[in-house]
């Protein structure tokens, strides 16, 4: 015997069944109506979300049912069922009611509050994560719905979508990849949307993390596709999650300036130390470490407090600036690349030949 969500009762479509049934509608529209004009706030987003899918659910079913029966009646058809095809409209209304309410539920002003993200990207992050989910599980009670509704067993159903969950699984491994990693970018968080991120020499800035791909925008404002399986075999570089930018510069001085190093590097170093825009809790270096060809290099090397990149970039034109100033206060310059020629003797003078007739 199949199982069905209206019971297999001829007088629920019979005509005094059609009149009370009719009442309960109207019945059930006031108390909608009211619950939608009252000032609860759950109860104007119950009735607002499910008046017109419960509705049209419980008439279709009625009325549709009740014709089916009718039609049954009158012209010896068994190749309808009213009851199941009235237990299908209401799964469908049902479940769009459902989803409705879900939803609204999932973006209302109490569920952000109980919530309590501080960041408004987190929160719209954990939002959509939540919806995709509650949609997922509605359109699979549904489908699990349907198929009791037309007589397959609650053991045949269960093993049925284990079995299609596994198939599935191994059909579209790539696409399970990545939607299991969107999954992992939400509990982990590498980045979150309005990040600027590089992963395997893909960079830009992330507008979107979907389901089966992130949307980054790049430098030169064109849109980029990433499938989210990149993200779990890749290294990801999160220059927006870290606590301070670097300066790292290497001054070449002249060979004749070696005994002002010493001096230079001191007042590099004083001035670092003093700078506000410079972190003081992180390593600062100045150091003469490295011989090149044409000059003696001395290395600066901090950290700013901003990791906001225009600033970072004012900064350190504001450091080097101050850096030029000391190296020429203490009477010293900058070296550039140069080649020295050494001039020898005449080549007429040292031919052996020559130097025997000579002799």
């Amino acid at each position: 015997m199949s199982v069905t969500l209206i019971s297999n009762n001829e007088s629920i479509f019979s005509y005094q069944g059609l009149l009370v049934g009719t009442a309960c509608l109207v019945a059930f529209w006031l108390v909608l109506t009211v619950m939608e004009r009252g000032r609860n706030r759950p109860a104007v987003l119950v009735a607002r979300h499910t008046k017109v899918p419960l509705m049209l659910g419980f008439s279709s079913a009625l009325y549709l049912g009740w014709l089916i029966q009718l039609a049954e009646s009158q012209f010896n058809l068994h190749t309808l069922s009213s009851e199941r095809i009235s237990s299908t409209l209401l799964t469908l209304f049902g479940g769009w009611a459902a989803m409705r309410l879900g939803h609204a539920f999932l973006r209302s002003y109490w569920f952000e509050e109980w919530l309590k993200i501080e960041d408004p990207k987190d929160e719209a992050m954990l939002i959509s994560l939540l919806d995709r989910l509650f949609t997922i599980a509605i359109v699979v009670i549904m489908a699990a719905t349907e198929m009791v509704v037309f007589g397959i067993s609650t053991t045949a159903v269960a093993t049925l979508l284990g079995g299609a969950g596994i198939g599935i699984g191994f059909s579209t491994q790539q696409i399970s990849q990545n939607f299991l990693t969107g999954f992992m970018l939400y509990f982990n968080r590498p980045f979150k949307e309005g990040d600027w991120i590089s992963s395997n020499d893909l960079q830009g800035t992330v507008e979107q993390i979907g389901w089966y791909h992130t949307k980054l925008r790049t430098f030169d404002r064109r849109p980029l596709y990433i499938p989210n399986a990149q993200f779990a075999t890749h290294p990801i570089e999160n220059p927006g999650q870290m606590y301070n930018r670097r300066i790292k510069a290497s001054i070449g001085l002249r060979y004749q300036d070696i005994p002002l190093i010493a001096e230079i590097s001191a007042s590099i170093r004083t001035m670092l130390e003093n700078h506000p825009a410079i972190d003081q809790d992180q390593i600062i270096l100045v150091n003469f470490n490295q011989w090149d060809s044409s000059s003696v290099n001395v290395m600066v090397y901090c950290f700013t407090k901003t990791t906001v990149w225009k600033e970072w970039l004012d900064q350190q034109q504001e450091i080097f600036l101050r850096i030029a100033e000391i190296v020429q206060e203490a009477g010293a310059d900058f070296a550039f690349p140069s080649t020295t020629l050494y001039s020898g003797s005449s080549s007429s003078d040292n031919d052996p030949i020559r130097m025997l007739n000579a002799t």
